[in-house]
């Protein structure tokens, strides 16, 4: 008896959990104009539009959403699990932790992809003078934050470095640092560049070739500059999304190969 009694209730557990684990997730129907579009949802590839998304978040949490397609300019945008209730997870709040998923997403999420204009590149670059090329250079980072990878304005400062030195000749950084102001440095983290500047003119240098990486929107941007030490005037200016180092110098180096 005790044996059909306990097999009568692991049966109701079992009805119970079949009704509450779907209640635990939720979906949203992505949609786009114009449609088959990729969509990346926290960064996963999930496939194209229209397309049903669905996880077992918790309620009030944030699900990263990127459509993109070629010829139209990326749409990112960020779709917050509440306001609808999830009824199913509140028929079990009784069990207090389906509660948990009590919100569910909006019904839908639809993007309206722009156009992206001709003129626009992930890479650009522009080339005032190739003069400078084989001259005395330094390298400096001004900042360094991008959406991945590391951090740290050494290695950043060595990874071009090491790829400038092709077609320049790349002093080292110490030589920069032992002629500038030190309390001045100390005050401000090195980061004015007119003492930049300054600094490489008394080391000899023809120009400082100054480089950020920040991240906004998901999105990594690459600057570079080059600037003269002498007359201030900037010789090159690269700016790049998304791209990678190789990438960059590839690009930089085939305009400065093609100038007259």
């Amino acid at each position: 008896m005790n044996i059909f009694t306990n097999h009568k209730q692991l049966v109701a557990w079992m009805f119970v959990l079949l009704i509450l684990l779907p209640s635990c997730s939720s979906s949203i129907l992505i949609s786009s104009s114009p449609s088959e579009a990729d969509v990346f949802t926290d960064g996963k590839y999930i496939g194209q539009t229209p397309i049903l998304h669905r996880d077992d978040k918790v309620s009030g949490s944030i699900l990263d959403v990127r459509i993109a397609k070629d010829g139209y300019a990326d749409l990112k945008t960020e779709i917050k699990k509440t306001g609808r209730i999830n009824w199913w997870s509140l028929m079990g709040s009784w069990l207090l932790y389906p509660l948990k998923w009590i919100e569910n997403y909006p019904r839908g999420f639809y993007g309206d992809l722009q156009p992206q204009s001709e003129e626009y590149s992930p890479l650009r670059v522009e080339v005032q003078t190739r003069e400078a090329v084989g001259s005395n250079i330094f390298v400096v980072a001004l900042e360094n934050t991008p959406c991945h990878g590391s951090s740290n304005n050494t290695a950043l400062e060595a990874s071009l470095g090491i790829r400038l030195m092709k077609k320049f000749r790349v002093l080292e950084r110490q030589a920069l640092d032992v002629v500038s102001l030190e309390q001045h440095r100390n005050m401000t983290g090195f980061h004015d560049e007119s003492s930049i500047v300054d600094a490489g003119k008394l080391s000899g240098a023809k120009g400082v070739v100054m480089i950020s990486q920040l991240c906004d929107q998901r999105v990594t941007l690459t600057s570079l500059r080059f600037v003269d030490c002498e007359s201030g005037a900037l010789h090159w200016a690269v700016l790049a999304e998304n791209q990678n180092m190789d990438e960059i110098i590839r690009e930089l180096f085939h305009h400065l190969d093609s100038r007259p």
